[in-house]
């Protein structure tokens, strides 16, 4: 007896560390790198988009969030009640994110007003948002396919990029349409032309697939890869920026996430090693016309830097929107 409990304790923590969802499937990976070596289908948004926020911080505990998560489905089930069609389950998804009731206690998720644009980087993780219930352009549109995948692992919903930001496309399988679901404005539907006009989307990046078309499971985990790449270059720890950002261009060849990361890093990287005179001129050129590479193959691919009045455009249309809500 006193074996058999031990054993039992043992295996009670590998799931632990692992990760086991109730809904899904067992896990056992080390980090986020492990992602390469599976293939497409058998790739999970929530399980790696936690992963991720593992990485960022090492004390999430996944298998936390992943029975977060299941409780979560567990009661857009019973809103269900025995309804299998995609849209039933499109529509409880939405329900218990945005609408307040006793399915999520009366405390839905919302868009983060008082950090738009994301700046402080954990707010950008699933893990956050889960907890706070406010998010932005990229934790909403994971935890809103995550909850979608957790239903049933065959529908039809897939991540989509445009500059600076991450929605969702849903594909009916019954009706045959196919709607872009903004996860910032209450998973409303938006129009391609839409994000076109706002964005100021090139026929380029459009023809190239760079934006608007519906990202691959990787595809996705690379573009949440973002927010790790974005933190260790803040603290100036850019070799392993760079492994993340090759990360990002192995899942992903043509992410433009990937290739101005990767021409800044390098820029970032002969910068310092020239101050620290381990440099010949030779290499610094080499290096210099390196990291140029990768900036004009994003350009050619439709990439632009966001410009001063862009975002102020839109902080003011966060603004207008934060006023409106304290005058109710």
């Amino acid at each position: 007896m006193k074996k058999l409990l031990t054993f039992s304790l043992l295996l009670l923590t590998i799931i632990q560390i692992n990760g086991q969802s109730k809904y899904g499937k067992s896990y056992s990976y080390d980090s986020i790198f492990d992602i390469e070596n599976l293939k497409e289908d058998d790739v999970e948004i929530n399980f790696w988009a936690l992963m991720i926020c593992k990485e960022f911080d090492i004390s999430v505990n996944i298998q936390v969030y992943l029975s977060k998560l299941d409780e979560i489905a567990a009661e857009i089930n019973k809103m269900l009640a025995g309804r299998e069609k995609d849209m039933d389950k499109f529509l409880a998804v939405k329900t218990y994110i945005y609408e307040s009731g006793a399915w999520n206690n009366n405390k839905p998720f919302s868009y983060d007003l008082d950090d738009p644009l994301g700046f402080v980087l954990e707010h950008q993780l699933m893990s956050s948002y889960i907890d706070t219930r406010k998010g932005n352009c990229v934790s909403m549109p994971t935890l809103f396919i995550s909850l979608m995948e957790k239903l049933d692992p065959n529908i039809q919903i897939y991540g989509v990029k445009a500059p600076a930001h991450l929605f969702c496309r849903f594909n009916d399988r019954q009706t045959g349409d196919i709607w872009n679901v903004e996860t910032t404005n209450g998973a409303n539907p938006a129009r391609n032309q839409w994000y076109i006009d706002k964005m100021q989307i090139s026929q380029i990046a459009v023809d190239k697939r760079t934006y608007l078309s519906s990202l691959t499971k990787k595809q996705y985990i690379a573009e949440l890869l973002s927010t790790l790449i974005s933190k260790e270059r803040r603290i100036g720890n850019f070799d392993k920026a760079m492994k993340y950002t090759d990360l990002v261009l192995r899942l992903s060849p043509n992410s433009v996430l990937g290739l101005v990361n990767k021409g800044a890093l390098l820029a970032e990287i002969g910068f310092k090693k020239s101050m620290e005179s381990e440099l010949t001129i030779e290499e610094k050129t080499k290096i210099n016309e390196e990291a140029a590479g990768y900036i004009d193959k994003a350009i050619s691919l439709g990439w632009q830097p966001a410009s001063k009045e862009e975002k102020d455009e839109y902080l003011n249309s966060v603004n207008q929107e934060k006023k409106k809500i304290n005058r109710r």
